[in-house]
């Protein structure tokens, strides 16, 4: 399983399977063709169930919380074809039957001013999937970068801050400060510490 991606990948017999859905490329996927969204809407009562949409928009960035409150950004597709709590985890298909995408989320409402919004449902895009399971296979789990730092440019300090605080000579004239290093990340195991200025890479 991945937390992150909410995918899992199961193992089962083959003797009964016939048929597998064909996942295509998803960066070849065009804004406005149609879509079908698949899964079990509200539980079994309602599986099996088909609506149909369009693709409104590729590569939108949308935030999610993990079971565990951890906050995640992930690329989606959007579409209007109604997706509702149990649809998650069914396919994104084209018009050929191809999947493009998993259903992961909707928008229900406006972040604040809880105005209800309609037709604003996403999914992980199938290219994405396909590298999250081929970890999932390999190595029983996805691994991701991270910095574990915040930071700030350079220039958004003053003069007298970047002498006095920073400890910085005239000749460092651009960069990035380390405004805070999150414990146990590969940022504080290399020893980069708070008020550290990165000017180069390599």
């Amino acid at each position: 399983t991945d937390t992150y991606s909410d995918l899992a990948v199961l193992e089962i017999a083959s003797d009964k399977v016939t048929k597998v859905a064909e996942f295509t490329n998803s960066d070849d996927i065009k804004v406005g063709e149609t879509v079908l969204a698949m899964g079990s809407p509200l539980g079994s009562t309602f599986s099996n169930s088909v609506s149909q949409g369009i693709v409104s928009a590729k590569d939108r960035m949308i935030s999610n919380e993990t079971d565990d409150g951890q906050l995640i950004n992930s690329n989606a597709i959007q579409t209007d074809a109604a997706i509702n709590p149990g649809n998650s985890g069914g396919a994104l298909v084209n018009i050929a039957g191809q999947v493009i995408g998993i259903n992961s989320s909707k928008i229900a409402s406006s972040a604040g001013s809880g105005v209800s919004v309609e037709g604003m449902g996403f999914a992980i895009p199938s290219n994405d999937v396909v590298t999250i399971i081929k970890q999932l296979e390999a190595e029983g789990e996805v691994i991701r970068p991270a910095l574990g730092v915040t930071m700030i440019d350079l220039s958004s300090i003053s003069v007298q801050q970047q002498r006095e605080i920073l400890n910085l000579p005239e000749s460092v004239t651009s960069g990035v400060v380390i405004r805070s290093v999150a414990g146990a990340t590969p940022a504080e195991k290399a020893g980069l510490q708070q008020y550290d200025v990165v000017t180069k890479i390599d």
